[in-house]
């Protein structure tokens, strides 16, 4: 069975409210390594930063499709991290309302 580790990267980071920081994976990770990110991309949103689950310590979420374990060690390049401005809908407004505090899996399932 396949299970995605989440990889700590020792760093925190400050967003504005208008920003996301968008984490990808390394072009030579799946051919070299066969790590892939599950979902593509990571998103992280400007509130994430020192959320009471974590204190805002971002993760890469990794999966490994190679026949071996692949350990990660510390200064490992594993991925990027690029920092995205982003639009809001009308609709995006309202929901502001409500507080969310967390991290992977904390935005909602709808």
């Amino acid at each position: 069975v396949l299970k995605p580790v989440l990889v700590p990267t020792g760093i925190k980071s400050y967003m504005q409210e208008d920003e996301y920081l968008q984490l990808a994976n390394r072009s030579s990770n799946p051919l070299k390594h066969f790590l892939v990110l599950p979902n593509g991309v990571g998103i992280v949103d400007s509130d994430y930063y020192n959320n009471p689950d974590n204190e805002g310590h971002i993760y890469f979420q990794l999966l490994n499709f190679g026949l071996f374990d692949k350990e990660i060690k510390k200064g490992d390049r594993i991925g990027q991290g690029i920092f995205l401005p982003f639009l809001k809908a009308d609709a995006d407004e309202e929901n502001d309302m409500n507080e969310r505090t967390g991290g992977f899996g904390s935005s909602g399932v709808r």
